[in-house]
């Protein structure tokens, strides 16, 4: 009973909100004052003037009305100056109540006579619908979708094939030469503090695995340890615009590879002589991002999984630990590394994931994803007071959400079947279940890290740029990553329809389609917006998958969908350009910017617009980095290591080409 009370006062709290948006007054009778019989019967008369319609909206651009679509529910109402009454709904016994809408000057009148809870809940099933403006089910919301199935016409992108091909490359590990790196073993500890501090405050927030308050004091005060030498590698090697000054004559990718050696040695000695620990597997880790950006993928692939296994081992000790801790629990330093080891948890079973499809071309998920029981990450109370700390671990708690949000196991490895292009075809039962477990992640998003009212609509820059949470802004990146992963898997050739007959209730070519469209417009809008708030979160995976989609698109027969593609692409190749040229903006001689400039459309100015949307990685594991030339001079932005970078242009160079001509 009082559930059902519950449900009624949520109902009614419902009612209320709809009735103050059409100005409409409550007049509730007295219990004593009920309808006479010839009252009902005017009333009734009335009534057969008055109706209720419904007329849905229609649009012939479909493109234009995927979250719009709306009922419109028209009462035909007596003029201003009449006062007669219209009775839209009469209780099935005549003896209890009757519910009627009159309009006068004020507004519109709502009266009824209610004696009882039971008269509430007949009340509210009767007269409820009156006050939405959700549709009717329709015939598709009944119909059995668990063996109808789709096509799927694209198990990957062709720019996925071009990335996934690096890494599955097993070929012996070539030995990268760089000059011995001439300094002072002050100046070497100088530098590697510098870097580490560079990761905590960029890298490290992004994915922060390690406690601030904790490690970052833990690993100035030891810069000789494996980890610390293994933070500077990754750091030095990685895309971050925010490494220190390199004194000449050392280079970045000098310094890089000696760290790496250095933190590669280290772990060889204590491997196998020293109990796990989180240390050892987020060195573990980063080294194994280290290799990944110099394409060593044999080396890549033993780390990970030596991290993956150690994280798996450590739950036993840590779980219990962090098992009642929140953000108002005292923190002591074993608070603080059972709370870094959850984190790892997470960031290794992503890239482990990655490497498992993308590497072992394996199609068993069960090793990986399992029901852990771990939790999501907590801020704690430590980490509260440092606002970027703060404000960077609230959102990871969200990006884990995202990346573990399954509704069950068998859905999960579903999703990643489809990810990893080795399904054929898939049930429209099982999309809508992929579908609702993002729509399901939005709903239960805080406020303030939404970027619009709606699961998936299209967005306004304005309200990108106005997030507070910069990190919001790269959380919302993902979230349309997984629906243009999702829906590009599905999507009908773009040159091949017209859109007129989409429909975004039945599942088909042309409703994934659309929502491709969605998630490319505003997938260029964030990461226009990111790349000023976050340029080292600003990833060239997804730059270029991102892309990739949008070149589709720009092929459609849909004037509308087409001509957005052409905006959106100028926009992230704008932003690709950006990623990756000169510092200093003198970048004449830069091939790397030449060749990302040479992909702008032609005719089309470089304007700035205030529009783009990314979807990154759980960890900073790509390669590419700001291009500058050597000049001799101390600087920082000495361009660090690309072999991944490099295969990458040469692969791509002719492969955008086609998409894009130079300007004139």
């Amino acid at each position: 009973m009082l559930e059902q009370i519950r449900i009624m006062e949520q109902d009614m709290a419902a009612m209320e909100q709809q009735l103050r948006l059409l100005n409409v007054k409550v007049q509730v009778d007295s219990p004593t004052s009920f309808f006479s019989s010839e009252y009902d019967s005017d009333t009734n008369s009335s009534s057969s003037q008055s109706y209720s319609c419904c007329s849905e909206s229609e649009c012939n651009n479909p493109s234009y009305c995927i979250h719009n679509k709306r009922t419109k529910y028209a009462t035909a109402l007596p003029s201003p100056s009449s006062s007669s009454s219209t009775a839209l709904v009469t209780s099935t016994d005549k003896t209890h109540w009757q519910l009627t809408l009159s309009q006068d000057s004020k507004g519109i009148s709502f009266q009824t006579s209610i004696k009882n809870i039971a008269d509430v809940a007949v009340f509210l099933t009767e007269s409820l619908r009156y006050f939405t403006f959700s549709p009717e089910r329709t015939p598709n919301y009944h119909a059995d979708r668990s063996h109808q199935s789709l096509v799927v016409t694209n198990k990957k992108l062709k720019v996925e094939y071009v990335l996934h091909s690096f890494f599955q490359k097993k070929k012996k590990e070539i030995k990268l030469n760089y000059a011995p790196i001439l300094c002072d073993s002050a100046t070497r500890s100088y530098l590697k503090i510098q870097l580490i501090r560079s990761y905590f405050t960029c890298a490290g927030l992004n994915t922060p695995i390690f406690c601030l308050p904790y490690f970052l004091p833990l690993l100035e005060s030891q810069p000789n340890c494996m980890t610390a030498a293994a933070v500077a590698a990754y750091i030095t090697y990685s895309q971050c615009r925010h490494v220190v000054q390199i004194p000449y004559p050392l280079t970045r990718e000098g310094l890089a590879e000696s760290f790496r050696q250095e933190a590669k040695d280290l772990l060889e000695d204590i491997l196998f002589e020293e109990e796990p620990s989180v240390m050892i597997a987020g060195s573990l880790m980063l080294l194994s991002q280290c290799a990944l950006i110099t394409l060593q993928n044999i080396e890549a692939r033993l780390y990970m999984n030596l991290a993956w296994r150690m994280v798996i081992q450590l739950k036993d000790k840590y779980l219990p630990i962090i098992k009642h801790v929140t953000s108002d629990t005292p923190v002591t330093p074993e608070i603080a590394i059972a709370e870094s080891w959850r984190r790892l948890f997470y960031a290794v079973r992503y890239l482990e994931l990655n490497l498992y499809i993308i590497y072992d071309e394996l199609a068993d998920f069960s090793s990986i994803l399992f029901d852990n029981g771990i939790g999501y990450p907590t801020v704690l109370a430590t980490e509260k007071g440092i606002k970027d700390v703060n404000d960077a671990i609230s959102v990871f708690h969200h990006v884990v959400r995202l990346h573990n949000c399954q509704m069950s196991t068998n859905s999960d490895e579903l999703k990643y079947q489809l990810f990893a292009g080795n399904l054929d075809s898939i049930s429209i039962h099982d999309i809508e279940q992929l579908e609702n477990q993002l729509i399901n992640f939005w709903k239960t998003l805080p406020g303030q890290f939404r970027l619009s009212d709606s699961p998936l609509e299209y967005l306004q820059t304005d309200r990108i740029q106005q997030c507070e949470n910069p990190y919001a802004i790269y959380l919302n990146q993902l979230y349309y990553a997984y629906w243009m992963a999702l829906e590009t898997r599905l999507m009908r050739s773009p040159a091949t329809t017209d859109l007129l007959g989409a429909n975004m209730e039945r599942f088909d070519g042309d409703r994934a389609l659309l929502i491709v469209s969605v998630c490319c417009d505003a997938i260029s809008k964030i990461f226009h917006v990111l790349f000023c708030r976050l340029p080292c979160t600003v990833e060239l995976h997804w730059l270029l998958i991102a892309s990739d989609a949008m070149a589709m698109l720009k092929k459609a027969a849909n004037p509308h969908i087409k001509s957005r593609a052409q905006k959106n692409l100028r926009v992230t190749l704008r932003v690709l350009k950006d990623r990756v040229q000169h510092v200093n903006q003198d970048s004449t001689h830069n091939e790397d910017y030449m060749l990302w400039k040479s992909m702008l459309p032609a005719g089309s100015p470089e304007t700035s617009m205030s529009t783009s949307t990314s979807s990154g990685s759980l960890a900073e594991s790509e390669a590419d980095s700001i291009y500058t030339d050597d000049d001799g001079s101390c600087n920082s932005s000495i361009r660090p290591p690309a072999a991944y970078f490099g295969e990458l242009k040469k692969a791509l160079n002719t492969y955008f080409a086609g998409y894009e001509q130079p300007p004139t």
